[in-house]
């Protein structure tokens, strides 16, 4: 595959779109990959006996577990020392290599996510998820590190129906001050689409609530998408550096 990402729909990005947009910054792209390489990337998706299974793992201020499959490239922030839930580069199918060697290494996207983000580097993690019948993201926001995650998903309208869910929710107008709300405590919630190669990024800070409702997939539907993490590095991680991203 000699490309994925349409470049030309970065450059003619009206960053505004994405600044001023409802509750947070995000946007929600439609067709950024091209189709050729989304199919691929679709047919070739990691096989589920790859993931782990993740169910009951507690969350920061008694919030819900995100209970799904995941997998993690090269180690998982779930396990120090060992494999489990994680693949190598070589392990994954070559579309897949060449997906995320572009990602890492095409300077306008890298480009475009540090102007957006509003850093100067960032470190990227990547990460498979799986989600299936009766699996959730309860509303939260996500760890101070995450400076945003640019989500693409693997769902076309001939193997998932929109009444089954998977959307990501952009909360808003927050009702109560705990940090373990339910999606009812939100005053507004905006729905986007997941559908037929979209994508959707969004910078992290303070009022970056989001979630999926309960899916209600049948078995052996599996709501699919591939994490692109922006995190802030380490050395970096200084109280002035946070102060300057989330505004706290």
């Amino acid at each position: 595959m000699n490309s994925f990402i349409d470049i030309a729909q970065l450059e003619s990005f009206d960053k505004s779109l994405f600044l001023n947009n409802k509750h947070f910054p995000w946007y929600n792209f439609n067709k950024l990959l091209y189709p050729q390489a989304f199919n691929a990337l679709l047919a070739d998706f990691p096989s589920l006996n790859m993931f782990e299974k993740h169910e009951g793992i507690m969350r920061k201020a008694s919030q819900r577990p995100h209970n799904r499959y995941y997998l993690a490239y090269e180690s998982s922030i779930y396990h120090k020392d060992s494999k489990e839930g994680t693949i190598k580069h070589e392990e994954l199918p070559l579309v897949w290599q060449q997906f995320i060697e572009e990602l890492a290494n095409n300077q306008t996207y890298l480009s475009f996510m540090k102007d957006v983000l509003g850093i100067d580097e960032f470190d990227i993690r990547y990460a498979w998820h799986m989600g299936v019948t009766h699996s959730e993201v309860s509303p939260h926001n996500d760890s101070r590190e995450k400076a945003g995650t640019h989500i693409f998903y693997f769902n076309t309208s001939e193997d998932w129906n929109k009444n089954w869910g998977g959307e990501i929710l952009v909360l808003g107008d927050k009702k109560i001050r705990a940090d373990n709300p339910d999606f009812s405590n939100f005053g507004e919630i905006i729905h986007s689409e997941i559908l037929d190669n979209h994508s959707f990024l969004f910078k992290n800070q303070p009022s970056a609530w989001h979630g999926v409702k309960t899916l209600t997939s049948p078995e052996g539907h599996y709501r699919r998408l591939f994490n692109v993490i922006f995190e802030i590095p380490e050395h970096r991680r200084k109280k002035s550096l946070l102060k300057k991203i989330f505004g706290q």
